[in-house]
Formats: structure tokens, sequence, C-alpha cells
């Protein structure tokens, strides 16, 4: 969801966070990061409460940014799906996806997407 609104240039405030910190990346500090390279004006708050807050911005991708993933396979899947806003992306470690969807970029392909 605070992808899909930085995608579309919506204002958003989410919080109950604190879980995202102990996956397989800190996923809320990861994500902002990220979008961040995008162009996308948002703010992490952390500690007993944690939240991302989004300001109205439009992502730009520039040819240079390459999106980490942390090693972790939901952030190339949901980095992977801003294409659909953005017109291209690129990620690093596309193989991450391994873990949980094999045939991820395949299946994207069938889709219409194209993989480079």
């Amino acid at each position: 969801m605070i992808a899909t609104c930085a995608a579309l240039g919506l204002r958003g405030r989410f919080e109950g966070l604190k879980s995202l910190a102990i996956k397989e990346s800190d996923r809320a500090r990861s994500l902002t990061a990220e979008l961040q390279k995008l162009g996308c004006r948002l703010t992490l708050t952390t500690g007993d409460f944690p939240a991302i807050e989004i300001l109205p911005s439009k992502l730009i991708v520039k040819p240079e940014v390459i999106i980490d993933t942390y090693r972790d396979h939901r952030m190339a899947m949901t980095f992977a799906m801003l294409t659909l806003k953005t017109g291209s992306i690129r990620i690093a470690d596309p193989d991450v996806v391994a873990k949980s969807y094999p045939g991820f970029w395949e299946d994207l392909e069938v889709a219409g997407f194209q993989i480079k």
C-alpha cells in the first residue's frame, strides 16, 4: 500500500509498522530509502510507534538509480510493480524472488512486462 500511494502521488500515513523491522530486511527503512531514490517525499518515524508518512510527489526514474532489495524478496516484487507507473525500473539482485516465487519474472513477462 505504501508503494502504491507513492506511485499514485497520494498523501498517506501508515502506522503499526513495528513488525516490519524484523523481517528479511527492516522493510520500513528499506522501503523509505528506495522510494526516496525515486523522488518520493516521505518520512519514517521510528521508535515505539513507527510510521511512514507520504507527501504527494511524482516518482522519477533516472537511469542510474538501482533499487536495492536488501536480500528481501518482497522488496523486489514491490518495486517491480511500480513499472506500471514509471515505465521502467532497475532492481539489484532480482534472483532474490526465488525464495518465495521462483517464476515471478517469467510470470511478469507473460503479463506483458518487459524484463531485461
